[in-house]
Formats: structure tokens, sequence, C-alpha cells
């Protein structure tokens, strides 16, 4: 694998998986790793320390910043760093890293690749139903408002070219972040194709964190970012 591809890994509270996680990435993948631990409270931390090698590396907020912000901060060391293919996916083993290869090939031809768990219908089976429902208006809702087809919104498995990271503006650091890299795709036009990725629930008592395992209020903060990057755009005269 290249030495300038990396793969980025958010943490909060993930001292059950991390170490399954770690093994299975290094079956797959040989290049650099960066974990940001995201204020951990258990003993997520311990962990990362003892799996550090030469090609993982870590980053660590003092206290829980949320989703979005670390990763930002992953993909602005990727930038920073010079690193020209990255892809994220998240430590709790629903996504397998198996797979990392299809992600890191396809931005050969794209500007970023997207995990979908939503692809094939036989993969909705295992998936909450708040949050298909949610997803499947989501999905609606862009391809509504900016004739723009993804079939999983929000899926944390995803691939990015260099060029992408350098012109894009993040701000958004809960869980929004998902859909603003949406928006930011359609602000610069970007070529994009998605991977269909299996949705593994280990654990069905996970939820969202901060008060966002609220169905309704997480619906209203998509849409909150949805509408203020939609206005973002209208400025830029992107929308009419």
């Amino acid at each position: 694998m290249n030495s300038r591809n990396i793969l980025i890994c958010p943490v909060f509270n993930e001292e059950k998986n991390l170490f399954a996680f770690y093994k299975r990435a290094r079956e797959s993948f040989s290049g650099d790793m960066l974990f940001i631990d995201d204020g951990s409270t258990d003993s997520s931390s311990f962990f990362l320390e003892k799996i550090r090698d030469n090609n993982t590396f870590l980053l660590t907020h003092t206290k829980q910043m949320g989703y979005g912000k670390a990763l930002i901060d992953g993909m602005r060391y990727s930038v920073e760093h010079g690193y020209e293919k990255v892809v994220t996916i998240d430590a709790d083993l629903q996504h397998d890293p198996f797979i990392l290869h299809t992600f890191f090939k396809r931005l050969d031809d794209s500007d970023v690749v997207l995990g979908s768990r939503y692809i094939s219908l036989n993969k909705y089976l295992s998936i909450p139903l708040d949050r298909l429902v949610v997803n499947r208006f989501i999905m609606q809702l862009f391809d509504l408002l900016f004739s723009f087809t993804v079939t999983d919104p929000f899926c944390g498995y995803r691939g990015y070219r260099r060029s992408f990271l350098e012109k894009s503006i993040f701000k958004e650091e809960s869980y929004g972040f998902a859909l603003e890299v949406l928006m930011e795709m359609i602000r610069l036009n970007v070529d994009y194709f998605e991977v269909p990725v299996e949705m593994k629930y280990i654990d069905f008592s996970r939820c969202f964190h901060n008060g966002f395992d609220d169905t309704k209020k997480r619906l209203l903060h998509y849409l909150d970012v949805i509408e203020r990057k939609r206005r973002e755009l209208i400025s830029e005269d992107i929308l009419v």
C-alpha cells in the first residue's frame, strides 16, 4: 500500500473493540493509521498507547469535542502531512476494515468514495428503525433539494482525495459532519462512487452522545446543518 495513504479512526469509549479492530485493520492495511481519541472516559487511551507503532499515530482531545471535530482534526492532520488518499472508519467494528483496499483503489478515479449500508435491501434487516427512517428521509431530501443521489448520507466509512480535503470547508463538529461533507461535495461538484458495506450492529445498547439519541433532536440538527450549508451555496451562486 502506498505510504501516502492514511486511515483515520475517531474513538470515544471503545475499550471493548480497539484491539480487535486494530488487528483486523492491520490484516488488510499496512499503511499509516491515525486514531483520534475524543476525550474517552474509559480505558481507550491506555489501549491506544499500547497499539501504537511506527505507522500508528494518536491525537488526543482532553475532553469530548464531538464526532465531527475528531474527523476534522484527522483530516487536517492528513493534509498537513501530505497524504494523498484518506479513508475514515469508526473503530467500533460495525464496518469491516477488510475492504479498505476497495476504498483506496476507488480513489484512483473518484474524488470521494462513500460507503453505503443501504445499496442492497437485505442490509436493512439489522438496522434500528429510527435510524433507517431518518436515513431514508435525508436521502430523499438531498435528491429533492439538490438532485444529489446518495443511498447512505451518514455512513462513516468514506474515502477522500487530498485535493477535495484541501478545498473543503468543514465547521460541523457533531454528527451533522457527515451531511456537511455531502454539501461540500455538491459545492465543489466532485466525482464520487458508492461502495456497498455490510452493517454489523454488535451492541444495540449503543447510543448517540450529547442528547442526540433523541430522534427528533437529531433530525432537527441534521436539517439545520443542511439549511445552513444550502444558504451558503445560494450566497455563492452555486444554487438558485
